[in-house]
Formats: C-alpha cells, sequence, structure tokens
C-alpha cells in the first residue's frame, strides 16, 4: 500500500503536475489522520470494554460480600434477641424469688453474654474495588454509597463491637465471682437465694442488656438497613432484578 501511494506521488511529480500532487498529499494527510482516529476510537473501546468488565467483576464480588454479610447479621440479631429473652427470664426469676432450677443456668450463661464480636464481617470485594480505583465505578451514587458503607458504616460497628466486648471485661470478672461457669454454656449460681437479694446483680443484668447490648444492635440494624439497600442498587446497576 505505501509502495502504492509513492508510485502515484513519483507520477504526479514527474509529469509536473504540482496542484494534483499538493491536492493528492492533502488527501493522503487526510486518510493518515482518519487512520489514526479510527485507531484510536477502536483503542478507547477496547480500554472502556476492559474497564466494564472489571466493573462488572468487582461489583459482583462486593455484592457477595454484603450477602454473606447480611446473613452473618441476621443470625447475630437473631443470637442478640436470644441473649435478650434470657435476660429477661433471669431478671424475672430473681425479683419473683422463683426457686432455682436447672433450666436457668443456660439463660444466664446468656444474660451476661455483651455481644461483642458475633459477626466477622468481610469487605475484601471492597479492597479489590480500592486497587483498580474508585474511578472504575461510573454511577457517582453508587460509589459514595459504597465508601459510606464500608469507611463510615462498617468501621462504626466494627468500634462498638470491639467497646463492648472491651468494657464487658468488668462485668465478666463480676459475674465470675458469684456463678461457676460448666460445659454446654451453663452458668451456675455459686449462691442462688442470696443472688436474689443482690441489687448489684439486677443493675448489671439490666446493663448489659440495655446499655451494651443496645447500643450494639443500634449500630448493627443501622449497617445492615445500609447493606441491604446497597445490595438492591448494585444488583440494579448489575440489572440482576
Amino acid at each position: 500500500m505505501i509502495k502504492f501511494f509513492r508510485n502515484i506521488r513519483k507520477t504526479l511529480v514527474n509529469e509536473g503536475k504540482t496542484s494534483k500532487y499538493l491536492k493528492y498529499a492533502i488527501g493522503e494527510i487526510v486518510l493518515v489522520m482518519i487512520g489514526i482516529l479510527l485507531a484510536l476510537q477502536v483503542n478507547n473501546w477496547n480500554e472502556y470494554r476492559k474497564e466494564r468488565i472489571i466493573e462488572k467483576d468487582v461489583l459482583n464480588y462486593i455484592l457477595t460480600n454484603l450477602e454473606q454479610n447480611n446473613n452473618l447479621i441476621n443470625k447475630s440479631l437473631t443470637m442478640l434477641e436470644g441473649f435478650d429473652n434470657s435476660s429477661d427470664i433471669v431478671l424475672g426469676a430473681l425479683s419473683q424469688k422463683i426457686p432455682y432450677s436447672d433450666t436457668l443456668a443456660k439463660h444466664f450463661f446468656a444474660a451476661t453474654r455483651t455481644g461483642g464480636l458475633l459477626f466477622p464481617l468481610s469487605s475484601p470485594g471492597y479492597e479489590s474495588l480500592k486497587n483498580e480505583g474508585f474511578k472504575i465505578i461510573r454511577s457517582d451514587s453508587l460509589k459514595d454509597q459504597i465508601m459510606d458503607l464500608f469507611e463510615v458504616s462498617l468501621k462504626t460497628v466494627q468500634a462498638r463491637a470491639q467497646w463492648t466486648m472491651d468494657s464487658g471485661v468488668t462485668i465478666e470478672n463480676y459475674f465470675a465471682s458469684l456463678f461457676r461457669q460448666e460445659p454446654g454454656e451453663l452458668l451456675i449460681p455459686i449462691n442462688y437465694d442470696k443472688l436474689t437479694m443482690d441489687s448489684q446483680i439486677y443493675y448489671w443484668l439490666n446493663n448489659v442488656k440495655d446499655s451494651k447490648r443496645r447500643f450494639l444492635k443500634v449500630s448493627i440494624i443501622d449497617f445492615l438497613h445500609k447493606s441491604e439497600h446497597l445490595a438492591q442498587n448494585i444488583k440494579k446497576e448489575l440489572k440482576l432484578d
């Protein structure tokens, strides 16, 4: 092809057809420019296609993490509700001075749980997004929602869970002086009759339920709602709905 164009130029020059040569030269330049633009367009299209594949993979990864986390959170909330139920049973038994029975041992164990880190939340999909760069996500609103969930809400719930667990050490030491722990998640009162007369046990059991676990549950439920909403928006973006 290059040889063909070279021959045309040589013929025009030899024949002294300057004006035609100039027109031809301009035409050749235009053709070259068009070729370059087409090559750039094809390259840009290939890059765009690659970015969309990466975006889809990252969003699918994040969606998988969210669904796993939401499942764990729901299980953890069910567990916390069980702890609260045991707190009510134990407080009722102590205040009404109901005679001790073996069934209370399991409720004493559950009632004294502060909650702590009940679930390991997963975020490798978000780490993958950070590695690829946030610009890979086309939707600014979706990008902001992802960042808010993992940078703010997730860190908040993890910090509160850690605080609940750390602050529960003193309480656990207090309970350890009143109960004997046995296999099977059982706490057996060392002196049940004395326990019913101890005002501190009422204070600490209520503190665990209302201060520690409620404080944790509020942030967990807030995180769950945001996580479920984000999962739905990612499905829409991926056209999975």
